[in-house]
């Protein structure tokens, strides 16, 4: 008897679909099919009923697949506690939106410096979650909405979020001086933050027809230091523009909000430790980077409303 077809044995149990198994497996399901059945031959024990709806496990196939896992599991953990046991090397790929690579340039350069043997690949997307099950990634850095089951998820930070304009726009448009005025403005919302702001303890939705929305939060600083409309961006990347004039923070950052930062990764039972490591790091410096970027970003005193 193999592990791999123990391992077989419980996808088919775990999807309740040999289809779905075999693709799981990257394997024809007749391939897959008959390598369970020779399981069942070599055991002389019939582990499956088949039915044409449901797949249900016999009183052996339960005692069997307990079995298997409790020897699977042993299999992993020995197999990471020999990892762990190495030195970290070889090659980490991680994929993020932009702008948290641009945040965590500096931790991740300070990690391959204290770790030379490892080499890393960064892909930026901007991909909902869902869509990136089927990629190869080590860590996925992720903000706003905790992920689905699909996936286990670190919180490594926070962000704060907060409404921005170019002086030339609110010359125009004039100043709000609540939010609920915000629906007489031109919005320009990053489409991966809830747009929730807070104000008199209830909490506010911006707009849901917002006149411009982009999936990266440089698209939505753009637009707004081209006086284009009202942007709701992450506080860290404005300092410059802050202090230059160029852009003002409204309502003095009374009703910032705050969204989380997720380290991601596909499975809890195998984590190489090179993985473990780098989120370990991530989650050591970056609060502090996001901090003394967001203290750059004060509140000056708003221009006159012109109404």
């Amino acid at each position: 008897m193999r592990l791999e077809d123990m391992e077989l044995f419980v996808k088919v149990v775990q999807t309740g679909s040999f289809t779905r198994a075999a693709e799981l497996a990257d394997m024809p399901k007749s391939t897959f099919s008959r390598r369970i059945r020779h399981l069942e031959q070599s055991l002389c024990s019939r582990l499956l009923e088949r039915t044409t709806r449901k797949l249900v496990l016999t009183e052996v196939g339960e005692i069997f697949y307990q079995k298997c896992l409790s020897i699977l599991d042993q299999v992993e953990s020995t197999q990471q506690e020999l990892i762990q046991s190495q030195e970290e090397i070889g090659k980490l790929t991680i994929y993020a939106p932009d702008y948290l690579v641009e945040l965590n340039i500096a931790q991740v350069s300070a990690f391959c410096h204290q770790h030379p043997n490892l080499s890393v690949t960064f892909n930026t997307t901007c991909q909902p979650l869902s869509l990136m099950a089927d990629k190869r990634f080590d860590l996925l850095l992720d903000i706003g909405t905790q992920p689905d089951s699909s996936f286990i998820a670190r919180p490594i930070a926070e962000a704060s979020y907060d409404l921005f304009a170019h002086p030339d726009y609110l010359a125009r448009h004039g100043t709000p001086d609540s939010p609920h005025e915000l629906t007489e403005h031109d919005l320009i919302v990053h489409e991966l933050s809830s747009q929730m702001i807070a104000w008199n303890a209830n909490v506010i939705r911006l707009p849901s027809s917002p006149k411009y929305a982009a999936n990266s939060p440089y698209v939505v600083r753009g637009l707004t230091l081209n006086a284009q409309g009202i942007g709701c961006m992450p506080v860290a990347m404005t300092a410059t523009a802050v202090q230059e004039g160029n852009l003002i923070r409204l309502f003095h950052g009374q009703f910032v909000f705050r969204q989380t930062i997720y380290g991601i990764y596909h499975s809890r039972r195998f984590v190489p430790n090179k993985v473990k490591v780098l989120i370990d790091h991530i989650r050591e410096k970056l609060p502090g980077r996001i901090k003394a970027l967001e203290d750059q970003v004060t509140a000056p005193s708003l221009p006159p409303a012109h109404k």
